[in-house]
């Protein structure tokens, strides 16, 4: 019988880690929390395609934006981190824009139980590029500089596939702000909200 009770107690602090994302012991489906000094590494990707009847006319709109960011956690199941964003719109018409940025983000991991984790986040950053405006007269296409603030609201479940993989997947918002400018013009204000169904991956190490 002693020997059974030490056999547990030296065992204990091993079966208490078990089911933590902390140094090397991890099991697949039982992950309760992730603990501080964990490194994340996340590419997310969200997509949103709308149409516009007007009369006689129709818009197509496509908007998208990539993410690819590293995240520390400075508390159990509280993360913070840096992304890379690239961003696509297109509000039909040839009028295009393509922007990169970054941005600084913070999320939470609460639990649900079997490996899953709701994970709200927000993310606020800055985004550069240019705009192709086409004209409306002889279809000359003029490139515009433009820049916006952007603050990205995600909402995804997320589940470790095994002891370092998650999936992720929920709505996401996204609100930018700024403006464009041709060179030698004025410039146009501009707010784009797009909101959609965003997807990642993930692993943590």
């Amino acid at each position: 019988m002693k020997t059974l009770l030490t056999v547990l107690l030296l065992l204990a602090p091993t079966l208490a880690r078990a089911d933590q994302l902390i140094g090397d012991r991890d099991d697949r489906g039982r992950i309760t929390k992730i603990g501080r000094g964990v490194w994340e590494i996340d590419l997310g990707a969200l997509g949103v395609l709308t149409t516009d009847h007007e009369a006689d006319t129709t818009v197509t709109r496509l908007s998208s934006d990539l993410s690819a960011g590293v995240h520390y956690f400075l508390h159990d199941n509280v993360s913070v981190g840096a992304e890379f964003l690239f961003d696509y719109d297109s509000a039909g018409g040839g009028n295009v824009a393509r922007t990169f940025g970054g941005a600084v983000d913070a999320t939470l991991h609460l639990r649900l139980g079997l490996g899953a984790f709701f994970r709200p986040g927000l993310a606020i950053g800055i985004l550069a590029g240019t705009r192709d405006l086409p004209a409306a007269t002889d279809g000359t296409v003029m490139q515009a500089s433009q820049v916006g603030f952007v603050t990205h609201v995600r909402l995804p479940l997320a589940y470790f596939v095994s002891d370092r993989l998650l999936l992720q997947a929920g709505p996401q918002l996204d609100v930018e702000a700024g403006s464009y400018k041709v060179m030698g013009g004025d410039g146009q204000s501009f707010t784009r909200i797009a909101g959609g169904f965003a997807v990642g991956v993930g692993y943590a190490f």
